[in-house]
């Protein structure tokens, strides 16, 4: 059984990459199912991947800066 307690803050940041891989696996497959919990646990393991992959990108890349372009941000120009 999934619990809330289980998956507060200090438990993400205490576990490395893969095991948050491996601990999201089952919720992903319980909200395939329509597991509404599962599914809100689910969002929560997604912000956390999405929050390590941008530090990681910014501790790699430390003076990278957005790019705009006449069209918009990070649109082709094929005009």
């Amino acid at each position: 059984m999934f619990g809330k307690k289980k998956y507060s803050k200090r438990w993400f940041k205490s576990i490395s990459d893969d095991e948050l891989r491996s601990e999201r696996e089952p919720l992903r497959l319980k909200s395939c199912k329509g597991d509404e919990f599962a599914k809100s646990l689910l969002d929560l393991f997604d912000k956390e991947g999405v929050k390590r992959l941008n530090k990681k990108y910014e501790k790699e890349h430390p003076n990278s800066k957005p790019r705009h372009r006449e069209h918009g941000w990070y649109l082709p120009n094929d005009d």
